[in-house]
């Protein structure tokens, strides 16, 4: 009896020390399981480290800009996405801070996952028996997106993992700056700049309140909010987006209702390129893009006159304008076709194509006398017949005209005159100031084309042929024209500027009315200075010229080469670029200083005669060899002793040693001298039996 009442009274003793085993069991087991998950956790954090080369595996859109950050064009990228990453400091705050509250309020207090949130989460959905709330973080789905996983526990497991080593490799802005460029905006839109472009027409760092607030709300259900597509459920859901921000002291209540009273207003957003021939070149020297050079109302306005002044050319005429900005010497517009979309010549870029410029080149043929001072603008120069190896050439209106000015000459664009200055300097010193000014000419211009080079039998391109005007209105500065605004300029003196002032001023609008702008009286503001050129053929018709702020070049012609009696210079070419040079956007009202009469210290001869024109003296023409073995040797040499450069079938024979080892065949000896004289004999090699 009296040990059951002991017992009894022992038994609470008991059971506590017994609960007391347990707890310190469960303690243990807790403890140890907490160790062994810290070990595999350790492990799994060590063997499988954050991949950071994920991060980089979107790839951009190639996007090109104007000079002022409007879109010129837009390509998708690699993966078929619109994707435009921009740092975060590129990102209206707005936009940042809208994000946040209705993605991941707690994003600043959080180590990668949100404990309260997943409790929540966990929460809400027993209590609707459906997942209602997924409690990712920002970190957790710039990791979902990152491998493109489908939405399992597993997959969630994964996430809240690399969220968390995610949040240990590197910063919140960070963090935010990379959703903001990844997150899902509708259709294949990636990123926010993409998104505030195409919805908005303007950068991410311009977004309003309420533009921010609408594009935040996108990522939930892309294709459900579209303001394009759905305007009232985009509208629905960025007032859900406002709420979470007045929620969280992010806006006012006066900032709430403004943003939520604005109307969705979409920018007309161009789908087609703008300035498209000078996008795509963009595009072909930075494929990635870039903000380049071109100022859109520059080149609307010169599209513009190009659209009036193509009705009154014949049809299926084809026109290119190039305008160069030459402080920076920057292109701020380029017309390569009259249009782009036309499926047969759209794509052909008339600014870039290799053409014969005519006259345009003899303002450097004087400039190359001006410099040795040979001659100067009062200079007297022979216009009448001559002939040069066979050649004899004639002016364009097939007259003489005695002994004239030079000034009469060049703005006459006489050809007789320019030919007798480029034979007087040499022909190649004048290749050599051509170049510098920004022609790249032909290899070997000189040799090939001789004397004819004045006259224009060499091909360029009206970039390189308005760079070169440029260079006249710089005053001798020489500079790569440039198309992306970070490009670094430098300038080499190509001329001097005296040299400059008096080609300018002997070409001048002072001197002689524009065609097209016979209205301006002499005198007036608006002055320019300018030079046409015609192509043998009259395939080409170019007008040249600049300000003092822009340099112009036009071209008028016909792709496929077919010559029209309409394309001159002066006539089909020269109204044109007037109109440009004297459009509100581009004119300049300031007068350039008077220009020097340049001193000359050996003048050339008045009429350029040679006392003996150059010729081949053997082999004679029509001769032929006999080839007893692999070769025939053939002697050459001419009746002059001055330096001379010689061809055979057009190829430059390197080493002048007076005689060829050549096999059989028939052959064509060209000479040529550095005045520009050439003379050419035809000789065959025949086998013995």
């Amino acid at each position: 009896m009296m040990g059951s009442v002991l017992e009894d009274v022992d038994n609470p003793k008991r059971r506590l020390g017994r609960l007391k085993r347990v707890l310190r069991r469960v303690a243990l087991g807790i403890s140890a399981a907490g160790v062994l998950c810290a070990v595999v956790f350790w492990l799994l954090w060590t063997t499988f480290p954050f991949p950071q080369e994920k991060l980089q595996r979107w790839p951009s859109s190639p996007v090109v800009l104007d000079a002022r950050g409007r879109t010129m064009l837009r390509v998708v990228g690699a993966d078929e996405q619109w994707r435009q990453p921009v740092p975060i400091s590129e990102i209206s705050p707005w936009l940042a801070r809208a994000t946040i509250a209705v993605e991941d309020s707690r994003f600043y207090r959080h180590r990668g996952v949100d404990v309260a949130a997943v409790v929540r989460a966990i929460g809400q959905n027993l209590l609707s028996r459906q997942v209602v709330s997924g409690a990712s973080t920002l970190t957790m789905q710039i990791c979902r997106m990152m491998d493109d996983r489908p939405r399992t526990l597993r997959a969630k497991a994964v996430e809240s993992f690399r969220a968390l080593q995610l949040e240990r490799l590197t910063t919140k802005d960070r963090i935010l700056e990379l959703y903001l460029n990844v997150a899902p905006y509708g259709g294949n839109i990636r990123g926010v700049e993409a998104a505030a472009r195409i919805y908005f027409g303007k950068g991410a760092n311009d977004l309003c309140l309420a533009e921010a607030a609408l594009i935040a709300g996108l990522p939930q259900s892309p294709s459900r909010y579209r303001p394009d597509r759905h305007p009232t459920s985009a509208k629905q859901r960025q007032a859900v987006v406002l709420k979470r921000m007045l929620a969280e002291d992010m806006i006012s209540r006066a900032q709430f209702d403004a943003a939520l009273a604005e109307p969705i207003l979409r920018a007309n957003v161009h789908t087609v390129p703008r300035a498209t021939h000078a996008a795509w070149l963009a595009l072909r020297l930075r494929p990635g893009g870039g903000r380049t050079t071109i100022d859109l109302d520059i080149q609307s306005e010169v599209e513009r006159l190009v659209r009036d002044h193509v009705g009154q050319l014949p049809a299926d005429s084809q026109v290119a304008v190039v305008v160069i900005d030459i402080t920076a010497s920057a292109v701020r517009a380029m017309v390569g076709s009259v249009d782009p979309a036309d499926p047969m010549h759209g794509q052909v870029n008339g600014a870039l194509a290799p053409r014969s410029p005519g006259s345009a080149l003899k303002p450097f043929i004087y400039a190359a006398a001006f410099e040795l001072r040979r001659l100067n603008a009062q200079s007297r120069i022979d216009d009448s017949a001559i002939s040069r190896a066979g050649w004899s050439p004639e002016n364009f209106d097939r007259q003489f005209r005695g002994a004239i000015t030079v000034a009469q000459a060049l703005q006459m664009s006489l050809n007789i005159p320019a030919i007798r200055t480029a034979e007087g300097v040499g022909l190649a010193r004048c290749c050599a100031v051509i170049h510098a000014c920004g022609v790249h000419l032909p290899r070997d211009a000189a040799g090939r084309g001789g004397l004819a080079v004045a006259v224009g039998a060499v091909e360029t391109n009206l970039l390189d042929l308005t760079n070169a005007y440029a260079t006249l209105g710089r005053g001798g500065i020489f500079k790569e024209p440039s198309l992306f605004v970070d490009a670094d300029i430098r300038g080499v003196r190509a001329l001097s500027e005296d040299t400059c002032r008096c080609i300018n001023d002997i070409l001048s609008c002072r001197r002689r009315p524009a065609a097209g702008r016979e209205d301006i009286p002499e005198g007036q503001p608006a002055w320019f200075m300018w030079k046409t050129g015609t192509s043998s053929g009259r395939r080409d018709a170019w007008a040249v010229g600049h300000n003092y702020r822009y340099a112009v070049g036009v071209w008028v012609g016909r792709f496929r080469g077919t010559g029209r009696v309409e394309y001159v210079g002066g006539k089909s070419a020269e109204p044109l670029l007037a109109r440009i040079l004297t459009c509100g956007l581009l004119s300049n009202s300031i007068e350039p200083p008077e220009a020097p009469l340049l001193p000359v210290r050996q003048p050339l001869a008045l009429s350029g005669q040679t006392a003996e024109e150059l010729r081949i003296t053997a082999p004679e023409d029509g001769s032929e060899f006999a080839c007893l073995g692999q070769a025939a040797t053939v002697a050459y040499s001419a009746n002059r002793q001055a330096t001379l450069t010689w061809f055979l079938n057009d190829r430059l024979i390197e080493s002048n040693t007076g005689r060829l080892a050549v096999s059989t065949g028939r052959y064509t000896l060209r000479c040529v001298s550095d005045e520009g004289h050439s003379a050419s004999v035809s000789f065959a090699v025949v086998s013995i039996p």
